[in-house]
C-alpha cells in the first residue's frame, strides 16, 4: 500500500472512529432494549404456558384415571363372566361359533364388516365373536369351552357399545390355548398361541391386573394391553382376559395441544420402582410415538425412558410425582430446552407428562425481537450513508497533502531498485531528521552488509558442490549383489557420509562400503566429514582389515578432535569375494539391518566400538558372517531417518524401516531406497528434516 493510501487510511480513522463508535453505541443500546423487551415477553409467555400446561396435565391425569378405572372395571367384568361361564354348563349352538378361518374365507357378509379405530386395514364385525385354535389343538378338545365362551358376545357388545373409541379388541385366552376375541376378525398368524404372549404370561405371573406394551398380532400396531387372570372359585387359573388399547386413545385434546399441534408430546409414565432406572428415568408406558406398525408381531417393544441431562431437575419431578404432586419444570429433553408439565394419575403408579419445546412457547417473543432488530438495522443503513459522505470528503483532502510524505519514500524505492539490480554502491538521499530519514540511513548501512552475505552464500554453495563431488557417483559393480545409496541433507551441506572404497583397489578381492555420521550438520559437519573421508581413503591401502584401518584412522582423527568435541560414528562393511563372507566393524554407529524374506526375519549386525575421535587408544575389532543368500537384503543407514519426528513429536522408528524393507523385498535396491524416502516424506508431511539421512541398500541377486 502506498504512503498516500496509508495517509488516507489514517485520516479516515480519525473521522470514522468517532462516527462508528457513536453508531455502534446507539445500535448496541437499541438492540439491548429490544432483547430485554423480548426476554420480558418470553417470560410472560412462559409463565402463561406453564400455568396452562399444569392445568392440561392435571386434566389429562384425571381423564386417564377415569379411563383406566373404566378399563379395569370392564376387564374385571369380562374376566368374572368368563370364569362363571367356564365353570358352569350352558347349552349352546355350534352354528353361532365363527373361527378366524371363517373370516379369512369371507363367510361373514361384507356389510357386517367395519374398520376399527386402531387400523383402517383390518375389517371386523361388532356382531360376532371370533375363535382361534393353535395348531396343536382340536375342536373336540375345546368344544365345551368354545360353547361356554360364545355366550360372552352380549357382554362384549355392552362394553364396546360406548367405549369402542378407546378399545381395539377384547379377548380371553385359555390355558388350553383357545382364544376368543371381540370384535370378530381374521388375520391371525398361523402359529398364534395366546399362552406364549407376554400379556398372558405377565398376568398369570402377577395374579392381578397388568399393563404391557406390545405389537398386536393382527393389526401389527403397537398397543397397550391390560390383562387379568380368569380364575375359578378355588383360585385355579383358567386363562387370561385382556383389552387392547390404542396408544392415542388415552390422550385428550385441549386448547393447548391444538395450539402446539405436533410439537407437544403427551405420554404416560410408570412410577413403579421396577420400571425406573437408578438414574431416576421413568419408563414411558404410552405415547403416540409407539403407535407405528411393524412387520414382526413377535418382536418385543422396548420402552423408551424420559431422560434428561438435567438429572437434579428430573429427580425433583419424580419426587413430586411419587408424592402425589403435579407441576411444571423447565429441563432439556431430546437435546431441546423444554417445558415439562406433569401430574400423577390418582390411585395408579402412573403419571401424565406433557413436553413442549420452549422455542415454541416463546415464538411470539422471538418475532417481536426480530421486528425491533429490523428497525435497528434500518437505522444503521442511514448511519452508513452519513459515514460514506464523510469518507468522500476525507479522500478529496488527503491526496493533495500526501506528496510531502511520499517523495522521500520514492527516493528510497529508487535506491532499492538499483541495489536489486546489483549496484551495491547505491545510496538513498537523507533529508531531515524524521523517521523516513532514519529509514534512508538504515538502507545505506545495509548495502555493505548485504554484499558480505552474498559472498558467504556463494562460499556455502561452493562447499555444497564440493561435498556432492566427494560422494560416489555410482555404486560398485559386485558380482551377485545389487547396491544403491543416497544421502539427503537438512542444510545445504551436511555431516553424513557414504563411500565405496573398492574403486581405489581395482585388483583387490574385496569391496568396502562405508557409512558415517558426523555430530551436528551444516558446513562445520561437512568439513569434518571431508577430513574423515580423506583419512579413510589415505590409509585404506595400507591396512589389511577394517579393524586395523579404523584403529589407525581413529588415532589420527583424535589429534584434530580432542579440542573440538566432534566425532564420527561409522559402519565399515567389507564384502570379501574370496572368503565369501561379510566382515564389518562398528564405530559407535547404528547396526546394519539384514532382512531374510525366506524366513521373514530381521538380524542386526552388532559389534563393539565407539565413535571415531572419542578415544585415541581404542582398538576396533571385526565381526563376520557368511555371504548373503539370494533375496537377502542389508540396509546401512544414519540415525537421521529413524529419529525423524512428525508434527506430534512421534519418531519414525526402526519398525517402520523394517516394514518398508519387507514390503519391497522383491524390488531392486534403488526401489527400496526410493520407497524408504517416499515413506519418510509422507511421515514428515511437509516438515523439513531435522538431521541428515543416508541410506545404503545391498541386496543379493539370484544366480543367473
Amino acid at each position: 500500500m502506498r504512503i498516500r493510501s496509508k495517509l488516507l487510511c489514517l485520516l479516515l480513522l480519525v473521522v470514522l472512529v468517532p462516527l462508528c463508535s457513536l453508531g455502534w453505541y446507539a445500535w448496541r443500546q437499541t438492540t439491548q432494549l429490544g432483547r430485554q423487551l423480548a426476554d420480558n415477553v418470553a417470560l410472560e409467555l412462559e409463565s402463561a404456558a406453564s400455568k396452562e400446561l399444569a392445568q392440561t396435565a392435571e386434566m389429562f391425569g384425571e381423564n386417564c384415571a377415569a379411563t383406566l378405572d373404566m378399563l379395569e372395571t370392564s376387564l374385571s367384568l369380562i374376566a368374572e363372566e368368563s370364569a362363571r361361564r367356564l365353570t358352569r354348563r350352558y347349552p349352546g349352538n355350534d352354528e353361532r361359533i365363527l373361527f378366524d378361518t371363517d373370516f379369512d374365507a369371507g363367510t361373514v357378509p361384507p356389510e357386517e364388516l367395519v374398520t376399527i379405530p386402531a387400523d383402517a386395514e383390518v375389517l371386523c364385525s361388532y356382531e360376532h365373536l371370533v375363535f382361534h385354535m393353535p395348531p396343536d389343538l382340536t375342536w373336540k378338545e375345546v368344544r365345551r369351552e368354545t360353547v361356554a365362551l360364545a355366550g360372552m358376545l352380549p357382554v362384549f357388545k355392552t362394553i364396546f357399545a360406548r367405549h369402542k373409541d378407546i378399545m381395539a379388541f377384547g379377548y380371553v385366552g385359555l390355558t388350553s390355548g383357545l382364544h376368543t376375541a371381540y370384535p370378530g376378525h381374521g388375520g391371525y398368524p398361523a402359529d398364534y398361541d395366546p399362552r406364549r404372549r407376554p400379556w398372558f404370561q405377565s398376568a398369570v405371573a402377577a395374579g392381578s391386573i397388568t399393563w404391557s406394551v406390545m405389537v398386536d398380532a393382527v393389526t401389527r400396531q403397537v398397543m397397550g394391553t391390560m390383562a387379568k387372570p380368569v380364575t375359578s372359585t378355588d383360585g385355579t387359573i383358567l386363562g387370561v382376559a385382556g383389552l387392547d388399547i390404542p396408544m392415542g386413545s388415552l390422550f385428550l385434546s385441549s386448547d393447548l395441544s391444538r395450539t402446539y399441534t405436533d410439537r407437544m408430546r403427551t405420554m404416560v409414565l410408570s412410577l413403579k420402582k421396577a420400571e425406573t432406572s437408578d438414574l431416576v428415568e421413568p419408563a414411558i408406558l404410552a405415547t403416540r410415538d409407539y403407535g407405528q406398525s411393524t412387520a414382526d408381531w413377535k418382536a418385543p417393544v422396548e420402552l423408551e425412558r424420559l431422560s434428561s441431562p438435567d438429572k437434579a431437575a428430573l429427580a425433583e419431578v419424580m419426587a413430586n410425582l411419587t408424592g402425589g404432586r403435579g407441576g411444571v419444570r423447565r429441563l432439556t429433553v431430546d437435546g431441546k430446552d423444554s417445558l415439562l408439565g406433569y401430574s400423577p394419575i390418582a390411585g395408579k403408579d402412573l403419571a401424565v407428562a406433557l413436553i413442549v419445546p420452549r422455542e415454541v412457547v416463546v415464538a411470539g417473543a422471538v418475532r417481536a425481537e426480530a421486528t425491533v432488530l429490523a428497525a435497528v438495522n434500518r437505522q444503521m443503513v442511514q448511519m452508513g450513508w452519513l459515514i460514506g459522505g464523510a469518507v468522500l470528503i476525507v479522500a478529496i483532502l488527503a491526496y493533495p497533502t500526501s506528496r510531502m510524505v511520499t517523495r522521500p519514500v520514492l527516493d528510497l524505492a529508487a535506491a532499492a531498485n538499483r541495489l536489486a539490480e546489483g549496484d551495491f554502491e547505491a545510496r538513498a538521499p537523507v533529508r531531515g531528521r524524521d523517521e523516513l530519514a532514519d529509514l534512508s540511513r538504515a538502507f545505506n548501512n545495509m548495502a555493505p552488509h548485504l554484499l558480505e552475505r552474498l559472498k558467504l552464500k556463494g562460499d556455502v554453495a561452493l562447499a555444497m558442490e564440493v561435498q556432492q563431488h566427494l560422494l560416489p557417483h555410482r555404486p560398485p559393480d559386485i558380482e551377485g549383489l545389487d547396491v544403491a545409496a543416497m544421502s539427503l541433507y537438512c542444510d545445504e551441506t551436511g555431516g553424513d557420509y557414504f563411500d565405496f572404497l573398492e574403486f581405489a583397489q581395482e585388483d583387490s578381492a574385496h569391496a568396502d562400503i562405508v557409512v558415517g555420521d558426523v555430530t551436528g550438520h551444516g558446513l562445520p559437519a561437512a568439513l569434518f566429514m571431508a577430513t574423515g573421508r580423506a583419512l579413510l581413503r589415505g590409509r585404506a591401502m595400507d591396512m589389511p582389515g577394517p579393524g586395523n584401518l579404523l584403529t589407525e584412522v581413529n588415532h589420527l582423527l583424535s589429534e584434530d578432535t580432542h579440542l573440538s568435541g566432534r566425532f564420527i560414528t561409522l559402519f565399515f562393511l567389507r564384502l570379501d569375494h574370496v572368503a565369501h563372507e561379510i566382515i564389518w566393524c562398528r564405530a559407535g554407529h547404528d547396526p546394519g539391518i539384514l532382512y531374510d524374506p525366506g524366513t521373514n526375519t530381521f538380524e542386526n549386525l552388532m559389534g563393539p566400538g565407539i565413535p571415531l575421535g572419542a578415544d585415541p587408544d581404542w582398538n576396533y575389532t571385526e565381526s563376520r558372517r557368511s555371504w548373503l543368500t539370494p533375496g537377502q537384503m542389508l540396509l546401512l543407514y544414519t540415525d537421521g531417518i529413524h529419529e525423524a519426528c512428525d508434527a506430534s513429536g512421534d519418531m519414525y522408528g526402526k519398525d517402520r524401516i523394517k516394514k518398508i524393507m519387507a514390503e519391497n523385498a522383491s524390488a531392486p535396491a534403488t526401489s527400496v531406497i526410493n520407497a524408504l524416502v517416499a515413506d519418510l516424506r509422507e511421515f514428515k508431511n511437509g516438515l523439513p528434516l531435522e538431521d541428515d539421512v543416508t541410506l545404503v541398500v545391498i541386496k543379493a541377486k539370484a544366480a543367473a
